[in-house]
């Protein structure tokens, strides 16, 4: 899905004036310090937090709505072609049984007008009788076996027709919703970006101490989120397990290249697009951690920015195109015994799960790919 000119010259400019806040901060420490615990500031910064989360949300909803409305327009314009084939078949085949209904008239006419009572009764032998008898009834059962076929065909496409005319209209509306969502998706892109430039260079530090706390307070239930998402999956299966194995692919560690440690989610230097380094030897994660620091991008998949499910179609597949939406991925089957690599995944969000109840995934704007706890409300399922 190619994301447009326009989303991403906002997403540009956003990341760009989140930067801008961020240096005056760094450059005007008295101010910025001066009342950390400032009760007004503390309330913009989650107030403004808040109002970016709901939108993130709103973003999230919009990608797998408008993969969806794409997917079904795509698919009514297959009908539509699937239609107009069958339709040029039998039509072909209508004009075909035309000729040979033609040419048994002409026939008919050549011969003259002898009736059946002429044939038989002009037979000189009951074998001669017998033999017209037989011929009369295999001309008439061809004759009315060809005319039928013509009517059936003649029926057939009519009903082609119907169906062909219902599926350019779904088309049509389907493609009509994708572009409301798209529309709708640039409105909560500029909306993000009001929030933003809202924020003075202290609310703008608070909000990112917020953050941090926002994702402190998800590493606290992401291990229950896990252990939760194990007992559906046993329940669904009829199994009993509790145990998880990462195959030793765990959290990253200061040796793992590229990224370090910190604060609940790891930071990575940006990169001009992904990276591939077999780090922990399983494709899927490799991937995904080659695309740490690149930028959120509504739409994206990639190759230098992402959106939730951009990431992880191109971590499972390993191309620069949509596999599906978060609700695709809610279809997949749970597993009890979650790997590296799996999908952790909601209605709103999704990432690939990295181990120890943490997931690399396209968090937001101003943030990009990073590794984090697995979100409230996920399962965790396999590709």
């Amino acid at each position: 899905m190619q994301h447009s000119a326009q989303l991403g010259r906002a997403k540009s400019a956003l990341v760009g004036l989140l930067a801008a806040v961020l240096a005056a901060t760094l450059m005007a420490p008295s101010l910025a310090f001066a009342d950390p615990a400032s009760a007004s500031k503390q309330a913009e910064a989650q107030a403004a937090l808040a109002s970016l989360n709901a939108l993130q949300e709103k973003l999230d909803r919009a990608s797998a709505d408008e993969f969806t409305a794409e997917q079904d327009q795509q698919a009514a314009e297959q009908a539509c072609d699937d239609a107009e084939a069958r339709i040029a078949e039998a039509t072909d085949q209508i004009t075909d049984l035309q000729e040979r209904l033609s040419i048994r008239a002409r026939s008919m006419y050549r011969t003259g007008n002898s009736t059946m009572l002429d044939l038989l009764f002009g037979a000189t032998t009951f074998q001669a009788f017998a033999t017209s008898w037989d011929l009369l009834n295999s001309l008439n059962e061809s004759d009315a076996d060809l005319v039928r076929q013509t009517k059936e065909l003649r029926a057939e496409v009519e009903e082609q027709k119907a169906v062909l005319d219902e599926q350019q209209r779904i088309a049509t509306e389907k493609a009509a919703e994708a572009k409301r969502i798209r529309e709708e998706a640039e409105t909560t892109v500029a909306s993000m970006q009001a929030t933003y430039s809202s924020l003075s260079a202290e609310a703008a530090a608070l909000l990112e101490q917020e953050r941090a706390a926002q994702v402190a307070a998800q590493a606290a239930v992401a291990k229950d989120v896990v252990a939760n998402s194990i007992k559906q999956a046993g329940a669904n299966n009829n199994t009993n397990t509790g145990n998880t194995s990462d195959n030793g692919n765990g959290n990253a560690t200061s040796g793992d290249e590229g990224y370090t440690s910190g604060g609940g989610e790891d930071v990575y230097t940006p990169a001009p697009g992904p990276s591939y380094n077999a780090v922990t030897g399983n494709a899927i994660v490799d991937r995904a951690l080659g695309c740490l620091g690149l930028d959120y991008d509504y739409g994206s998949c990639g190759p230098s920015s992402f959106d939730c499910s951009g990431l992880v179609s191109y971590a499972v597949t390993g191309s620069f195109s949509r596999l599906g939406s978060t609700y695709t991925f809610m279809g997949y089957p749970q597993v009890s015994d979650p790997q590296p690599g799996d999908i952790c995944v909601n209605e709103g969000h999704c990432g690939i799960y990295y181990g120890n109840n943490q997931m690399i995934h396209a968090a937001t704007y101003g943030v990009g790919v990073v590794i984090g706890p697995v979100q409230g409300g996920m399962i965790i399922v396999r590709p």
